[in-house]
């Protein structure tokens, strides 16, 4: 699922840069994409994720308890669009007088940093030896996948020699957002990293770039390939639920998006396991893992910590989590 690949996770951010640099153009195409929050059977797909709607509604939140000093989380969007930097910056506002900023990486990252991350996980995802296709890719699948890959300004040589997880992370992007990054510009993590650095404030990661790859390599190859297939079938729903995704983000809303992607239908129900299975795996495990390591921060009190939003929501979210060790968790917006 594209959305939750998005909204979740920077593992591959760092990699586009470098990868698609030579296709990079001096000014990005403007990101387009219709907005679906009228999708027919909204409703009834918002009862089916009551769960997962959990907190679903608001950004940024405060975490308090007696005697300390008040934390903040922030859900983020690993996005370069202005709006989305907007709504960062309104955040950013409480860095202010934070000791420490932890954010899913830390950073910010300068270009070797970035050719390191880029480094390590093609390393991790080439294998010069085989056609990762064969046994992977159904035949039939495979003409619009390398049509896909094509648009997005990859080599459909190379692709063949790239597992499934990592072109189902590389396809999640709609072309405009790819080429945005190849520019070099900021996206909400690395903004507030900056911010951060720029004001005196320590920033730490809550996850190293090896644990974040890892969650996603590990996926198995034949739920990579069903998501690989789903962006190839209908190349314009990524830009669509990517323009929706923004809407909902401007609007403090993110889980929203999840009940959007359901009700659009025509998914066969193996296709709708696959995608349950890969939000399982990219945010309950990590959830768990964000959370312990927030914790001596959160004790410590003042700090400010960034995470992708669909972190935040849920009944295995980090905001159910932190109230489950005593902290008040508060709405701001």
């Amino acid at each position: 699922m594209s959305v939750v690949r998005r909204l979740a996770s920077s593992a591959c951010a760092c990699v586009l840069g470098l990868l698609l640099g030579s296709a990079a153009t001096a000014e990005p195409t403007p990101c387009q994409g219709s907005d679906l929050t009228q999708v027919q059977g909204l409703a009834a797909a918002e009862a089916a994720r009551a769960d997962d709607f959990l907190n679903g509604d608001g950004l940024l939140w405060r975490i308090e308890k007696s005697g300390l000093a008040p934390s903040y989380l922030f859900g983020t969007i690993h996005s370069t669009e202005e709006s989305a930097l907007e709504v960062a910056r309104r955040a950013a506002q409480s860095i202010d007088g934070s000791k420490i900023v932890a954010t899913e990486l830390g950073g910010p990252f300068d270009t070797i940093e970035k050719a390191n991350i880029t480094a390590a996980a093609l390393a991790r995802a080439l294998d010069r030896d085989h056609d990762t296709f064969e046994g992977a890719i159904a035949p039939e699948d495979r003409e619009k996948i390398e049509k896909l890959i094509t648009s997005l300004g990859y080599p459909v040589e190379f692709a063949h020699h790239l597992k499934p997880w990592f072109l189902a992370i590389l396809t999640a992007l709609p072309k405009c957002e790819a080429q945005r990054e190849t520019l070099n510009l900021p996206e909400v993590d690395q903004f507030l990293a900056e911010t951060a650095r720029d004001s005196g404030v320590k920033v730490i990661g809550l996850e190293t770039p090896e644990e974040q790859l890892a969650a996603i390599a590990n996926m198995r190859p034949q739920l990579a390939a069903t998501l690989l297939t789903l962006a190839a079938r209908d190349p314009s729903l990524n830009d669509n639920l990517y323009a929706t995704m923004l809407r909902l983000y401007r609007e403090s809303r993110p889980a929203e998006i999840l009940a959007v992607s359901d009700a659009l239908g025509g998914l066969t129900d193996s296709e709708r396991t696959a995608q349950d299975e890969f939000m399982l795996a990219l945010l309950q495990g990590r959830n768990a893992t964000m959370a312990e390591r927030a914790a001596p921060l959160l004790a410590s009190g003042g700090a400010f910590i960034a995470v992708g939003a669909l972190h935040l929501a849920g009944k295995t979210g980090l905001i159910e989590r932190f109230r489950a060790q005593d902290y008040t968790v508060t709405k701001i917006w």
